[in-house]
């Protein structure tokens, strides 16, 4: 029972697209790129997927670092999912696939999220 202690508040939050799909895009390819532009690169390789998740985090920080509260988060989760969706797509929905997927959506929020200060604690 919430005897009305509790007020439930619609939380809308607009998630800027365009950067959103630029930074999804860009973690997804950039490694690609970077072996076709300067071909000793590809020596890191198989890495490439830890890559596109690290790339995943970073994008997110750079979109959100203007947004403040609920929008952090969601735009994080956004950049993560459609970077996690692109990953798929390109290469297919096997297991390790699906927990590179699931990892890349993790480092979309943890990327927006980490490390900023919370004015409801200070």
């Amino acid at each position: 029972m919430l005897d009305g202690m509790t007020t439930l508040q619609n939380a809308t939050t607009r998630v800027p697209v365009v950067p959103v799909v630029v930074a999804a895009v860009a973690s997804q390819f950039v490694d690609d790129v970077a072996y076709f532009v300067f071909p000793p690169a590809a020596l890191i390789a198989p890495a490439s997927a830890f890559i596109a998740v690290l790339l995943t985090a970073l994008g997110a920080r750079l979109v959100t670092r203007r947004l403040s509260g609920v929008a952090v988060a969601r735009t994080g989760l956004a950049v993560g999912a459609l970077s996690a969706g692109i990953g798929l797509a390109v290469s297919g929905f096997g297991w390790l696939s699906m927990v590179l997927a699931t990892l890349t959506l993790v480092a979309g929020v943890a990327g927006a999220v980490v490390g900023r200060r919370n004015p409801a604690t200070d």
